[in-house]
Parts: structure tokens; sequence; C-alpha cells
């Protein structure tokens, strides 16, 4: 199991709960870009009586005139940054300071998305930008109910003075490399190119997020033990058209002990003999360890939300059997781990 953030995994535990299908990826409608100038309505956004609403965040304007609210549909009794219903949404909301009550001025919805847990980012930053004050702030959306594992982040520009807004999307999965970030991809967005100023400071924004995976260092070398999956992936997936495994394995020898950095696992997900230690994480990758050179090596890297667990098992000294558990059309492969071809 991945190395991530709690809340990560209580999303990913909870999308499993939900799933129906295997590593299906997010529609092209999901990845439309909003149309951030929209028009805006005072009340453009109508919220069910029994709702849970939780104010996120709260300021003033710059004058000490307004008072600006980012409210939430559904947050969960234990942590209102963390939206659990199945229609979440999100609503600026804009009202003139009186001594006796806040009247409101101005409403626009930022987000609405059904079917997916959301987290915000409590971290945000106010800036003054060519004359214009903006709040900008991050939203974590996590699909349920269909197996998708990725995760979509939203970085929200909104203009505190007329409550439109830009976003910048941002589409990955967890990683090993980080504790709580998404390994992943921007997003190319037309509105944002023609606002190169607007652009720049979301990018700027976002490349900060604990959220996002930045590589430094060492970690930018294919050849770092962090980067063991993503360079088992290019040494037997990449720019082929017919997968090679099991027939054709190659794979890379580490002295840093794998098993401690791909996570836990279960007595019952290991198998030894006297040359080689054997864990298939559940759902996860596959790792072995021969006990006479003392390394660690990927033999297999995969993973899912449902329909891909595998039991392993020695059907000779340097064979293993790999098991689908979960899915009955799919067959064993075998495996001699003397043919595995190193670099």
């Amino acid at each position: 199991m991945k190395k991530i953030n709690n809340k990560i995994i209580v999303l990913l535990l909870s999308i499993v709960l939900f799933s129906c299908k295997n590593d299906q990826k997010i529609s092209d409608d999901k990845l439309k870009n909003e149309n951030t100038n929209q028009n805006i309505k005072k009340d453009s956004t109508t919220v069910q009586a029994n709702s849970k609403t939780a104010t996120l965040f709260e300021f003033s304007n710059e004058e000490n005139t307004e008072i600006i609210k980012i409210s939430a549909t559904e947050a969960s009794d234990d942590d209102k940054l963390f939206l659990v219903g199945d229609k979440n949404v999100l609503v600026a909301s804009k009202y003139t300071k009186n001594t006796n009550e806040e009247k409101l001025v101005l409403r626009n919805t930022l987000f609405s998305d059904e079917f997916y847990y959301i987290n915000i980012d409590k971290k945000a930053v106010r800036k003054k930008i060519q004359n214009t004050e903006y709040f900008l702030f991050a939203v974590m959306e996590s699909p349920k109910g269909n197996g998708d594992p990725e995760f979509i982040l939203n970085f929200i520009m909104l203009n505190i003075h007329d409550l439109k807004f830009f976003i910048l999307k941002y589409t990955g999965e967890a990683t090993l490399r980080c504790d709580e970030c998404i390994d992943g991809r921007f997003i190319e967005n037309e509105i944002l190119d023609s606002n190169p100023t607007i652009k720049k400071e979301l990018y700027d924004f976002a490349n900060k997020s604990k959220w996002v995976y930045n590589p430094s260092g060492k970690e930018k070398d294919i050849n770092y033990y962090k980067n063991y999956e993503q360079k088992w992936e290019q040494d037997n997936t990449a720019g082929k058209t017919e997968p090679t495994f099991p027939h054709s394995i190659k794979s890379t020898y580490y002295t840093e002990n794998l098993f401690q950095y791909t996570g836990n696992y279960n007595k019952d997900e290991v198998i030894e003999n006297a040359d080689f230690k054997i864990v298939s994480y559940f759902r996860n990758n596959i790792i072995g360890y021969d006990k006479n050179k003392k390394l660690y090596f990927p033999i297999m890297v995969e993973t899912c939300n449902t329909g891909c667990d595998k039991k392993i098992e020695f059907i000779s000294k340097n064979k293993i059997l790999i098991i689908p558990t979960e899915i009955s059309s799919q067959i064993a492969d075998t495996v001699n781990l003397n043919e595995i071809d190193f670099d």
C-alpha cells in the first residue's frame, strides 16, 4: 500500500468501496477548462435546505467596507475543509458592512461537482496584481464510484472586487515519491494563455502547493531509487505496442530497502526461500529481494483501486507464479527470477 498522507488514503479506500471499473481515466468533459468570466448572479447557487454549509474563508476588502466569504456545502463533521456530499458546491459571496447586519450584494459559484470527495487546502494567498486584489486557494477532487485512481487539483484565483475567477487544473495520481502530493501534469487552458499575467501567478502558486509533485536534486535522476516505478515502466512499457511482461522483464537492482520505501505489507503477501524474498503488495507492486546479492528489485509495477490484486507462490527455486485473484478471466503468469534482465 502506498505510503501517502492519511487523508489521501481515506479517499482511496473510499473509492475502493464504491469502485465498479478499473483504471477508468478522467473524462474529456471533466478536463474542459471552465469559462472563468461567467455571468454573475446574486443568487447563482441554490443550496438544499438540509445541506450542511460551512464558511471556509472570510476576509474584508482593502477599504474594510465589504466582507467576502467563501463557503461550501456538505462539509464533514470532523473537518470543514473536507466535503463529503454527493454534490459539493463552493460559493463566493460579498456583503456590505453595516452596523446592524451584513447585506449580500454579490454571489458567484466557483465550483460545483457531483460524486467527488473535495479537500480544500487551508493555505491560501491574498495578493494585489495590477491594482486588483485576488485570493488564491487550492481544491482537490477525488472521484468515488467509478474506480478512477486520478486526483484533480483546481487552483482558483478569485477577483475580490467582482468575484470573477480563473482556474488552473492539474491531474495525476498519488505517488510514493512524496507523502501527500499528486504526481501528474497541468492541463492546458486557452483562457489563461490569453491572460499571461494571471497564468504566471497561478502557475507560481500551484508549483508551491504541497499537493503538486516537483522533483529536486537526486529525484530528477530516473535511476534514483525513489523513481523505481517510473524506471520500471520506462523499461517495460514506454513506447511498446505489445506488453512484454512476463515473457521479458527488465529491472534494476537497488541497495535501498524497497520494501520499507513502498510501505507496509501483510504476512500473507510475502513468500520466501533460501535465495529470495518476494512481496506482492495489495493491488500494487511486486518487489523482490535477492538474499545472496543483498539487493532489492521491482518485478512488476502496477496499481489500481480494484481488479488487480495478485497472489504469488514459488513453483520452483527460481520461478514464481503470479495469480490474479479478483478477475476470474485473467490467467496466471510465470516469472523466472534468473531470467530478469538487469541493467
